[in-house]
């Protein structure tokens, strides 16, 4: 008896190990599935993101763009009109065909990335910045005038050639003494270089928040169809409710001019009439990112159609490891270019 008790005793342990043995197996298996399923959902981000700026890089170098917008569709021939002074005659109405904006939509693109394509001419500049406006930037932000002077001397002084430092600048020594490479003293080529000041660490968040308002470009363009509505908040006579129309109203279609949108809206908005363009610049921002929206790309283009090399030049590229805004994005339906993901 004792003998059968010792075996089962025995048979129960070893099935209580190969239990647990089974179980250790299950779950590693798990947690090696999880990773792969992970894995395969990076790569195929990765790939969706790659695919989408494929097509807007096709669709840049071949598309029309009319006033805040690249056309995917060729609009219909405006035969029925000779007259080569009719206003308007060669804007066609965007509403009516496929179009991408260059005012800061959110695009859904192919697969789970995501898109936004900023015309960049209208953003405020890093090279000669308008300090008003800067200013009042940094207000809207919840910033102080004080933090406004400090950040644009300090910018002015990275970028000049020489080394004397502005009232609330920096120079090459006061960035030595905290352990930072010198100001390279020649202007930004991209908007990230801002985290490069002196105070760019200390201003992190803020800078985030303000990073799609800002370009190295000339930019500053009173462009009421593709400024984003904070800028337009800087351009002085234009208070938050004026902002706010223009951008309802564009949204519903483009302003053809100055003088459609006084009568639009019903007011005489406060702009040089020969100093507003209606056209969005050959400046071009791309941000892409897949669906978590972490690591977005963002992308400088330059469009130079009579190059013989390429219709479009990049100019700069970086990525940053933050979380986009969770806006809905509009989704696109326009083949061959953004077609729906395939069925598995």
């Amino acid at each position: 008896m004792k003998q059968k008790g010792f075996a089962l005793i025995a048979v129960l342990g070893l099935l209580t190990v190969l239990s647990l043995v089974a179980a250790f197996i299950a779950g590693y298996a798990e947690q090696r599935m999880e990773q792969t399923y992970r894995l395969r959902e990076r790569l195929q981000g990765k790939l969706d993101s790659e695919a989408t700026l494929a097509t807007l890089l096709h669709i840049i170098a071949t598309r029309p763009r009319v006033q805040n917008a690249y056309l995917l569709q060729a609009p219909a021939s405006r035969a029925d009109n000779d007259d080569p002074f009719s206003r308007g005659q060669d804007i066609p109405d965007i509403g009516a065909l496929p179009h991408l904006k260059v005012d800061g939509q959110v695009y859904q693109g192919l697969g789970s990335s995501r898109f936004v394509l900023q015309d960049e001419g209208s953003l405020l500049s890093l090279l000669d910045p308008d300090r008003e406006r800067w200013s009042a930037l940094f207000q809207q932000h919840g910033l102080s005038l004080q933090q406004a002077e400090r950040f644009l001397d300090q910018l002015q002084d990275y970028t000049d050639r020489d080394d004397l430092r502005r009232l609330n600048g920096a120079v090459s020594n006061d960035y030595a003494s905290q352990g930072l490479p010198p100001p390279p003293q020649r202007l930004m080529i991209s908007p990230g270089q801002v985290f490069n000041l002196l105070d760019g660490a200390a201003l992190q968040d803020d800078l985030l928040r303000l990073l799609p308002l800002i370009t190295p470009r000339s930019g500053q363009l009173h462009n009421i169809n593709t400024a984003p509505r904070e800028v337009l908040r800087t351009i002085s006579g234009i208070d938050d409710a004026l902002a706010q129309a223009l951008a309802d109203e564009r949204r519903k279609r483009p302003f053809v001019d100055l003088a459609e949108a006084n009568q639009r809206l019903g007011r005489i908005i406060p702009l040089d009439p020969l100093g507003t363009p209606s056209q969005a610049s050959s400046f071009l921002r791309i941000q892409l990112w897949a669906d978590e929206g972490r690591q977005p790309l963002w992308l400088g283009l330059s469009s130079t159609p009579a190059s013989r090399l390429a219709p479009w030049e990049i100019d700069y590229t970086f990525v940053f490891s933050l979380r986009q805004p969770s806006t809905a994005p509009l989704s696109l339906a326009f083949p061959p270019l953004f077609e729906p993901a395939m069925d598995d």
